[in-house]
C-alpha cells in the first residue's frame, strides 16, 4: 500500500532523527508519508522561520529525494516534501544512482514486492547507494494485489536470518514487521 503501518512510524522516525542525515532517498515513496515526516522533523520542527522554507525563500538543508514506480500516487504528495522525484521501476532507477549518494535510504514495505532474485539485487543496490538503510518487510507473508498497480503485488517473504545475511545488524521493535537497519 502507498502508506505505512502506523506502529512502524515512531521507531523509524526516531532512528532517522538519531543521525540527522543530510540526504535521503525514499524508495517506493507511495503517498510520501516518510518524506513528509522527514521534512517536518529534520528540517521544519525546530525552525521558527519554517514558513520561509515552505514558501521557497530559504533553501532546504536536507536533500530528500523519492523514487516511485506508480505515478498516480504522486499527485497526492505536497510539492515541498521532495527535492526530486524519480518515476521508474526501483531496480532500473537505482542502477543509475552513484555509489554512496545518500546518507540514508528508506525502503519501507517494498522488498516483499520483488521475487527473491530481484529482492536480493535490490538490497545489494541499496547497500551500494546508501551509507545507511532502513528497510521494513512483513514478518508474515500475506497475499496482496491492487487493481491497476502491479508494483503492489506481494511476491516474496523474507526472514530475520536472510536480513542478517544481507548485513542488517540492528532491528527495531515491531510485532508484525522486521524493521532492519544497515550501517
Amino acid at each position: 500500500m502507498p502508506f505505512s503501518n502506523l506502529e512502524q512510524i515512531t521507531p523509524i522516525l526516531a532512528e532517522i532523527r538519531k543521525d540527522g542525515p543530510s540526504s535521503i532517498l525514499d524508495v517506493g515513496c507511495g503517498l510520501g508519508v516518510y518524506g513528509f515526516l522527514c521534512r517536518i522533523y529534520l528540517e521544519l520542527y525546530d525552525d521558527k522561520n519554517f514558513m520561509e522554507k515552505l514558501e521557497g525563500s530559504r533553501p532546504w538543508d536536507v536533500k530528500i529525494d523519492a523514487l516511485e514506480g506508480f505515478r498516480d500516487y504522486l499527485r497526492f504528495v505536497p510539492r515541498w516534501v521532495y527535492d526530486e522525484i524519480i518515476v521508474d521501476s526501483a531496480l532500473d532507477a537505482i542502477a543509475k544512482i552513484p555509489d554512496k549518494a545518500y546518507d540514508l535510504v528508506l525502503a519501507i514495505a517494498i522488498l516483499e514486492h520483488f521475487c527473491k532474485e530481484e529482492g536480493t539485487a535490490f538490497v545489494t543496490e541499496l547497500k551500494r547507494i546508501g551509507k545507511k538503510i532502513i528497510l521494513t518487510v512483513p514478518k508474515d507473508w500475506r497475499e496482496q494485489s491492487v487493481s491497476g498497480n502491479p508494483y503492489e503485488t506481494h511476491r516474496s517473504q523474507w526472514s530475520f536470518k536472510e536480513l542478517v545475511t544481507f548485513g542488517f545488524n540492528t532491528f527495531l521493535p515491531h510485532p508484525q514487521a522486521w524493521i532492519a537497519v544497515y550501517q
